[in-house]
């Protein structure tokens, strides 16, 4: 499991994602089938700020399961994260 945010100032100094995003991964979580879900995931947490490093240990952790739920969660987390939501 990953750490939370500590604090609730933001990670990043331009949220590159936001609200239109989480919209887009809601309706696309009705919609997409499993594989296709998790690779629009996949280009989210991509196109978002931060590490790769980082990037990378949460994209491992949306391939490795085959729950949907768990996908959406992660790719949620990280997108408020950058908002500075304290997830």
């Amino acid at each position: 499991m990953f750490a939370t945010q500590k604090s609730s100032k933001p990670r990043l100094k331009n949220d590159t994602l936001g609200n239109n995003t989480l919209s887009m991964l809601y309706e696309q979580y009705d919609k997409a089938g499993i594989n296709e879900f998790r690779g629009i995931c996949q280009d989210v947490i991509q196109q978002g700020g931060g590490k790769q490093k980082r990037k990378d240990e949460i994209i491992a952790a949306i391939h490795a399961t085959d729950n949907k739920a768990v996908v959406l969660k992660k790719t949620q987390d990280f997108i408020m994260a950058g908002m500075g939501l304290g997830v």
